[in-house]
């Protein structure tokens, strides 16, 4: 077993005017095995964006950091240190959220695969458009069709296959793919999580897939760890997280997501997550818990395991309930 990504007890935030310190990420600990999809799943602010920023390499400078996280045994946060030298941009790749914002507009995409392949390889032109012709073939793209054209002439689906393929261009075998479905209608999203599927397995990737939407999530991956407020508060395999959820956060995810030909009635719940530098005393779902119980309010729980199951929760600990 190779681990391809391991975080123990991180700790990331960003310093405000003020010096103060905002947690968007606090104390988590994982492990991600080579040639696996692992998702983090989560709504807007959780912090599953900065975890993945982290891994590729790509957090801000006024960001500030605790603990350690490794990359294939690399040590890249070692406390308040970084040492991303031959990871970020070799190592580790991103796929980004906006494909069409990532993507420079004053050139074409030949133009990009060259300046991706002249910096990382020092190859020519001739051998870089070589190479980019085989990989935009690789995630289903007419290479003559999309060589010359500039990003804005590109469709929303053919941008974020394009931004695929310059991504794997840098030889990476580390992907972090941020909310790559968020722009898509529905078909597109299923054919994108196709071809996510089919990369991992023919190019032996592996692949960390950052999203909101935890049924796109249970398509494609092998594990999934739900994020809120910083922290994971449920992670495991996804068979299990479909079959039997644990966190109430997790049960309220599936809840508010309808599901193409099944009829289920859906549930709004109220409120929003903590901000970073707004925590509350205790658990910090507990204001939107409809299990929430005395001790959720005063002692945020450790997350523990149960039979390969991690979970963060009163309702699984000894001390707070059943177990």
């Amino acid at each position: 077993m190779v681990l391809a990504v391991k975080a123990e007890n991180l700790w990331i935030g960003y310093m405000d005017e003020e010096e103060n310190i905002l947690w968007a990420v606090r104390g988590i600990s994982i492990e991600v095995l080579e040639r696996e999809i692992y998702c983090l799943v989560g709504e807007s602010g959780c912090g599953k964006s900065t975890l993945g920023n982290a891994i590729v390499g790509i957090l801000p400078p006024y960001s500030v950091t605790k603990g350690r996280l490794r990359v294939f045994n690399r040590e890249v946060i070692v406390e308040d240190e970084k040492h991303y030298e031959e990871i970020r941009g070799k190592l580790v790749t991103l796929i980004p959220q906006n494909p069409g914002k990532a993507l420079n507009p004053y050139l074409t995409i030949s133009e990009q695969f060259y300046y991706v392949f002249n910096s990382l390889y020092e190859l020519n032109k001739e051998n870089s458009l070589k190479k980019a012709r085989e990989l935009l073939g690789i995630v289903g793209l007419d290479p003559e069709q999309v060589l010359d054209s500039y990003p804005h002439e590109l469709s929303g689906g053919m941008q974020q296959r394009t931004a695929i393929a310059l991504a794997l261009a840098t030889g990476a075998k580390i992907v972090v793919a941020d909310e790559p479905t968020s722009a898509l209608d529905a078909n597109l999203r299923l054919q994108l999580l196709k071809l996510l599927l089919r990369l991992k397995n023919e190019l032996g990737l592996t692949i960390i897939m950052i999203t909101h939407d935890i049924l796109s999530a249970t398509r494609i991956c092998d594990r999934v760890a739900v994020m809120y407020a910083g922290k994971i508060v449920e992670e495991t395999s996804t068979r299990e997280i479909i079959e039997n959820p644990l966190h109430p956060y997790t049960k309220m995810l599936f809840d508010a997501v309808p599901i193409l030909g099944v009829k289920k009635k859906l549930v709004s719940y109220l409120g929003e997550p903590p901000r970073p530098g707004e925590y509350i005393k205790g658990c910090q779902f507990s204001k939107r818990c409809p299990k929430a119980m005395d001790i959720c309010r005063e002692k945020e729980p450790e997350i523990i395991e149960i039979n390969g199951h991690r979970v963060a929760c009163w309702l699984y600990n000894v001390e707070g309930g059943e177990k």
